[in-house]
């Protein structure tokens, strides 16, 4: 897999303190929807599926975006001083200062909590989501409820946990703050109606041991949008990386972009009905 780093572009936080690291594909299309790929947690935008949905996007003549969120890849700062507040701030500032919109976002794992936290601060920017494995509330339900007793308090105390998830010889561990798991509850959405409007597709892997799949089958029962389809891949696992996986990723982006011009056609003309 080949990175053309040259076309890597800084961005920087108001305060020039920190920056976030991107890429930006312009399309030839006036006015095209810019889809975003979000990454998971402790992943980063040069993973296989962010770079298999460029060269879609690149081969559709859409516009493309992806992007280091803070702490992670190439962007600024430790992964363990951000939480999922900084983290939505920063996809703030993508949307914000890269592209006027509308958006499609794609989210990844963490990367889906994010995108339906946009789409609840930007309904009128963001015009669908496609996720993938979604870990909405993963501080929490996949996290903290997993916890014992016993780290709970070292977690309290020592201010970061190495949490292994699914590999339980810990070969990778992920260094879990205890600021992360507060701030993870200012954005808790399945115990309740999410505010989002927009057209929601949801895939996730009936294998994935990381990611139980009832998350995105709960995220459908609370989304307020009346345009939500899940798609349960029965063989696949939380990685969802397989040439077979991408391609429902694909027709999941077609999707939701052919259903943003049915509404925005049905919008006219309405408008134009109402003129008369």
């Amino acid at each position: 897999m080949l990175i053309n780093k040259i076309n890597m572009k800084k961005l920087y936080t108001h305060d020039k303190k920190n920056f976030l690291v991107y890429h930006k594909q312009q399309s030839s299309k006036n006015k095209a929807p810019s889809v975003i790929f979000l990454h998971g947690l402790m992943s980063n935008m040069d993973g296989g599926k962010a770079i298999a949905t460029e060269n879609y996007c690149r081969e559709k003549n859409y516009d493309f975006i992806r992007f280091d969120n803070f702490g992670h890849g190439q962007s600024s700062g430790k992964f363990t001083d951000y939480t999922m507040s900084d983290w939505l701030r920063g996809l703030n500032l993508i949307i914000e200062e890269l592209a006027d919109g509308p958006f499609l976002l794609v989210g990844s794992s963490m990367g889906a909590w994010l995108a339906i936290l946009a789409a609840k601060l930007h309904p009128k920017k963001i015009i669908g989501v496609v996720t993938l494995a979604s870990a909405l509330d993963f501080t929490e339900k996949i996290i903290w409820n997993s916890f014992s007793q016993q780290e709970r308090q070292t977690i309290k105390k020592e201010g970061v946990y190495d949490v292994c998830g699914s590999n339980k010889d810990c070969d990778r561990a992920y260094p879990i703050s205890y600021n992360l798991i507060i701030d993870g509850r200012k954005h808790l959405l399945l115990d309740k109606e999410i505010d989002v409007s927009c057209p929601v597709s949801l895939i996730h892997g009936m294998r994935d041991i990381d990611v139980p799949y009832n998350i995105s089958m709960r995220m459908a029962e609370k989304l307020k949008s009346e345009q939500v389809t899940v798609k349960l891949i029965k063989d696949a696992d939380h990685h969802l990386s397989r040439p077979e996986d991408l391609q429902v990723l694909y027709n999941s982006i077609d999707e939701v972009l052919g259903c943003y011009v049915i509404l925005s056609e049905q919008t006219l003309n309405q408008n134009a009905y109402d003129s008369k």
